[in-house]
């Protein structure tokens, strides 16, 4: 007799959730919904036949509760619309990930004369290279485990997909240290401060290839756990440390916040996989303390919460994020490894899920308050808002990790946006694999990297192979089923987005509305400041590296940016920030050339409390007699790549016209009036200073410093005002450019059109030769003032008329009035001031 046999199954439909519902009295509490009712029967037979330790949840299961030995494992019960989009996102991640095994066979190197070895990529001991064996192996074992995984998509069949996946699995095993092998460069891998990172981030994939693995595996796999935690405690260090195994956080030196989660998660993984290791103990305790350093701040050092048996102080080392969970790693603001942290917790997080394991005390610490930011500084769409820049290549590595931050978010915080935000990636990844042409995901806009670096070619695709794939499984066998570890008072709340944010020690600001994402931040990528102004509905039109701050470049190889920043202050609805760049260009060709300093920018950047404006004002000059090769002002690149078909529409005085991108030959196009539109939802307005123009590099030009030779791998048009291109010399003390713009999020062509007819932004004559000074309408219907100084000591200047009430003080200026009836705002040096009228 089938186990199903033995029970009583009943599928009806239910008034109440207007579906059916198959229930299985005596052993499920709650039932399967679904609209299709010769499925809901299937799915209760699945139920009823799982294995009596495990809750098997198929596709369109809502929540049901398993009653095994007369012990409730769950009783949670979601809407019928909630699990039809889980199973949706779930096949959308499995036929995303399906193409990809036939596309990336090239990279399947057979061991010569080990016919169960084989690797993906380079396969030598570097950790990068074994990450990437490690993540496609977790990609293969999900397809050849899932159920629903369709072979004529993947180009291979299911036998040769687990094939692939043991052999892969089998390699890591056999060439580690405790393997006894070696790699293809004949030599062992791991023992490293990032060795658990690979093996994490293939864990999902070993958890669904157990049944699969013989006795000798996993005394193998066990072996090299055992031998990394081993090192970990014995001799891990990172950065300045010299005691081995000491864990170190810090701020900005000594800012190993994901490195600590991913060591914490592995110890305690290693030992509740194996309890009987004669370490467990010190794996505990140790990983609780890598844990609980991970997202630290300031707080903690004084936190008398108890945790794993002892105050939170007596476990902190030191701060890793400041009190606005700001992340200055690799020196610079940086969201993506906010994400890379989540992401960490994540995958103990699923495999707590999947082998009934409570989560680690600490697991959890502080991820809740940074997913608040990170979600944040998220597009609606799922692309990150990299509001601190980027130095990787675009919308990759800690994006495509975004997958299993955004499966914690929903399974553990309870917020029903993440399933949005996966949807949202999941279109982006089928717009950009419609562009290739083998099926893989990225070989279109990475051609010339693969052709120059197959390790970091293999790298990036595996990454995104073993996110997928995170979906895919997590999709079908925990997310459904909810887990007592979750947040119960935040089950279908949602998290809300934060409307402003700011970090005082990367100089960043940020409002966020529903016309307009903006930002600024001083201490971004490449230390060169940017700035956004963004509708929330266009991610693909955002890009950061030194986005609005202008754009002068010498002979040099190499432009760093010295930063020195006066204000950054928020407001409600806005923010202002101020302050001095200095330019300086490095490796030059000719040899004894000097490095020097070619240029000093000014820069205020305002947004106003309209939920649509942004006003920049820049001044740029050279100290001293200099040749450069590019000059461009304002400087906002605009992405138009794959994501948008290559193809913009826009529009300017002389009407509308389209911009198509990766043209082929460098070119610069004059803009027709005073103001620019683009997509009907984006416009730049020229206030003074040099004309509107629209440069289009050859190609992509958004690339990685330093590794100019694997090409760009994003295209932008470059709008400016003013653009001079090629080698020329200027003399000493020469005004490279001194503009005011303004940037308008969420409005069209035709409405930017009759606002510059009727009202345009107009310039105010100032006393001070420092001072720049405009007035505009706010989309608000209230006149704003705002005034720049740019010089070393405090100016006083006259308000724009007597006739207005210029009463209200925004931000960055006082009001002095003299008995003569004079009134003027008096403004700070390096400071912009912004005041509104009372009068419309």
């Amino acid at each position: 007799m089938k186990t199903s046999d033995q029970y009583l199954k009943i599928v009806e439909w239910s008034e109440e959730d207007q579906c059916y519902v198959g229930t299985c009295p005596g052993l499920m509490l709650g039932g399967i919904h679904g609209d299709d009712e010769a499925k809901i029967f299937t799915f209760v037979l699945i139920a009823i036949s799982a294995d009596s330790g495990t809750i098997l949840m198929a596709s369109l299961l809502s929540c049901v509760t398993f009653r095994y030995h007369s012990t409730i494992i769950v009783e949670t019960r979601f809407t019928k619309g909630n699990i039809m989009q889980q199973e949706e996102l779930r096949l959308h991640y499995l036929r995303r990930l399906e193409c990809w095994p036939s596309a990336i066979r090239r990279y399947l190197y057979a061991m010569p004369g080990r016919p169960d070895l084989g690797c993906y990529g380079t396969g030598d001991h570097g950790h990068w290279s074994i990450q990437a064996n490690n993540t496609a192996a977790g990609a293969f074992a999900v397809l050849a485990t899932d159920p629903e995984f369709d072979t004529n998509r993947a180009g291979m069949s299911r036998d040769e997909v687990l094939a692939w996946a043991l052999r892969l699995v089998r390699y890591t095993l056999y060439s580690h240290h405790s393997g006894g092998g070696a790699t293809t460069d004949h030599e062992p891998w791991g023992h490293s401060w990032i060795s658990a990172l690979g093996l994490e981030r293939m864990m999902h994939g070993m958890e669904a290839l157990e049944p699969y693995l013989t006795d000798t595996d996993r005394e193998g796999f066990q072996r090299l756990l055992v031998s990394e935690c081993d090192w970990l405690m014995d001799c891990y260090y990172r950065g300045s440390s010299t005691t081995p195994g000491a864990v170190t956080a810090g701020l900005v030196n000594q800012n190993h916040p994901e490195n600590n989660i991913w060591n914490g998660c592995m110890l305690h993984r290693t030992a509740r996989l194996y309890p009987d290791t004669p370490r467990r103990d010190e794996y505990l305790e140790k990983g609780t303390e890598f844990l609980l350093n991970g997202i630290s701040i300031e707080a903690d050092a004084a936190a008398s919460e108890i945790v794993a048996g002892k105050p939170l102080r007596e476990w902190h080392v030191d701060a890793n994020f400041f009190p606005s969970y700001a992340l200055n790693h690799h020196g610079y603001l940086n969201i993506g490894y906010m994400v890379i942290c989540l992401s960490n917790i994540a995958m103990m997080h699923f495999s707590c899920r999947t082998n009934n394991w409570d989560a680690p005390e600490g697991l959890y610490h502080h991820a809740r308050e940074l997913w608040q930011l990170v979600k944040t500084c998220t597009f609606p769409d799922g692309r990150l808002w990299r509001i601190g820049g980027d130095t990787r290549v675009r919308y990759c590595y800690c994006q495509d990790y975004a997958v299993p931050t955004w499966l914690l978010a929903c399974d553990r915080f309870g917020d029903t946006d993440a399933a949005k935000l996966e949807a949202g990636w999941l279109s982006i990844l089928d717009k950009e694999a419609a562009s290739n042409p083998d099926g893989a995901f990225l070989s279109a806009r990475l051609a010339d990297m693969e052709s120059v670096s197959p390790l970091y070619y293999t790298r990036l695709e595996g990454d995104r192979a073993a996110s997928l794939s995170m979906g895919a499984r997590w999709h079908r066998t925990a997310l459904a089923a909810p887990s007592e570890n979750n947040e119960p008072a935040s089950r279908s709340a949602s998290i809300k987005t934060l409307t402003d944010w700011s970090d005082e020690y990367h100089g960043s600001v940020m409002v966020r509305g529903r016309n307009r994402m903006a930002s600024w931040t001083w201490l971004a990528a490449q230390k060169a400041p940017n700035g956004q102004c963004i509708p929330p509905w266009k991610s693909y039109m955002a890009e950061w590296h030194g986005s609005l701050a202008g754009c002068v470049r010498g002979l040099g190889r190499i432009h760093e940016i010295r930063n020195e920043p006066t204000q950054q202050q928020s407001f409600p609805g806005g923010f202002v920030a101020c302050g001095r760049m200095t330019t300086h260009s490095q490796e030059h060709v000719g040899e004894g050339e000097a490095n020097r300093d070619i240029a000093f920018s000014d820069q205020a950047c305002i947004a106003l409390p309209d939920d649509r404006t942004m006003v920049v004002l820049q001044r740029a000059r050279v100290g001293c007699r200099t040749w450069l090769q590019s000059v461009k002002g304002l400087y906002l690149p605009v992405p138009n790549d794959i994501f948008n078909d290559k193809h913009r529409a826009a529009m300017d005085a002389g009407g509308p016209f389209v911009l198509n991108g990766c043209p082929g030959t460098a070119q610069t196009r004059a803009v027709k009036g005073d103001w620019l539109n683009m997509d009907d939802c984006l416009s730049v307005v020229r206030i003074y200073g040099p004309e509107l123009v629209i440069h289009q590099p050859a190609g992509r030009q958004i690339m990685i410093r330093g590794k100019e030779r694997a090409g760009g791998h994003l295209y932008a048009d470059e709008i400016c005002c003013g653009c001079t291109e090629g080698v020329h010399a200027v003399d000493a003390g020469t005004t490279l450019f001194d503009l005011g713009a303004v940037i308008l999020s969420g409005i069209d062509g035709p409405k930017t059109q009759a606002l510059f007819d009727t009202d345009p932004p107009r310039t105010v004559e100032s006393v001070s030769p420092d001072v720049r000074a405009v007035t505009l309408p706010g989309a608000d219907g209230r006149r704003y003032y705002i005034a720049a100084n740019f010089g070393v000591t405090e100016a006083a200047e006259p308000l724009p008329s007597p006739t207005d009430e210029w009463s209200q003080v925004i931000e960055g200026m006082t009001i002095l009035r003299h008995t003569a009836g004079i009134v003027q705002a008096i403004i700070p040096p390096g400071h912009a001031g912004v005041m509104v009228s009372t009068s419309a």
